[in-house]
């Protein structure tokens, strides 16, 4: 499937999923290559799944709405850096992850996803046309999340990518970025090297 046939495949799921979880209270964010595809960045190749992030306590409510299109129930996964509570969907065609209470520990830090206190007060929004037309807001996670989760697991593309979308406008981003580095136990070192690349790129123009 190209990029574009992707977009629109993940966007028909997100609609899916945004109208069964509209009345539902739970909160939940989207996360990873979706949501930087979503926001218009250009990605190597197009997003294999799409990344939903949520606190433990929605999970349940979530995965109860969710449940004609389980492919599992929510079960706790601990892989490498990584540990969650994992559930996986299939959506209009595209494989759907659930990572609940999802923490990320690595040599430079501990970084722990907190979305109803954390993620979702700095999200961005994307209108998505639901069922029938209705208009349905989206939740993306903030590009400072997206920053340290892929500095911590090393992968400097995908930090470099998000670092120049960071840099093209500092003043958006850094509210959500000095929250989640108070939030979190990351290393003074790592989080001074972040700050020193947001600058250069800064200054580059890029």
């Amino acid at each position: 499937m190209d990029a574009m046939a992707q977009s629109h495949a993940i966007e028909r799921a997100l609609g899916v999923m945004a109208g069964r979880l509209a009345d539902s209270g739970a909160d939940w964010v989207v996360g990873g290559s979706a949501g930087l595809m979503l926001r218009g960045l250009e990605l190597p190749s197009p997003p294999r799944d799409l990344d939903v992030y949520a606190d433990v306590g929605d999970c349940a409510l979530i995965h109860e709405r969710l449940s004609p299109y389980s492919a599992d129930k929510p079960a706790r996964s601990v892989a490498g850096i990584y540990e969650s509570l994992l559930s996986r969907y299939e959506i209009a065609g595209v494989a759907v992850e659930l990572v609940g209470g999802f923490v990320v520990s690595a040599g430079e830090g501990r970084y722990e996803v907190k979305v109803s206190d954390g993620l979702l007060k700095d999200a961005e929004w994307l209108e998505l046309a639901g069922p029938e037309g209705l208009p349905l807001r989206v939740p993306l996670v903030p590009l400072a999340h997206e920053l340290w989760f892929n500095r911590l697991r090393g992968r400097a593309d995908r930090f470099d990518l998000v670092a120049d979308a960071m840099a093209a406008n500092p003043e958006r981003h850094e509210p959500a970025l000095r929250r989640l580095e108070a939030a979190n136990r990351l290393t003074a070192e790592a989080a001074a090297d972040v700050h020193a690349r947001l600058r250069s790129r800064k200054g580059d123009g890029r």
